[in-house]
């Protein structure tokens, strides 16, 4: 997916339910989930990463909020809808 302009590369992680681990170069990001019909996200700060390696920030990478970004989240979330295949018509 495109970020600014940008193209990076995620690694989504199903996990119960309609939650997804979020995995960018080898490190969790954060979680997806689904509330109310709305993509949410929660930074990994905030999770307990269960065995996965949490990703170390680069300042200079460009990418330290992607997860802070509504517009990327619903972008991520559309991709999530469209691989399970319940993307509205």
């Amino acid at each position: 997916m495109k970020v600014e302009g940008r193209q990076i590369d995620l690694n989504i992680h199903p996990q119960l339910g309609d939650n997804f681990k979020v995995i960018y170069h080898g490190g969790l990001i954060g979680e997806m989930f689904l509330h109310n019909g709305f993509w949410q996200a929660v930074s990994a700060d905030d999770l307990n990463s269960d065995g996965y390696a949490i990703y170390e920030y680069n300042e200079n990478s460009g990418h330290v909020d992607i997860l802070f970004d509504q517009t990327v989240i619903a972008q991520i979330g559309r991709e999530i809808d469209v691989v399970l295949s319940r993307a509205s018509s």
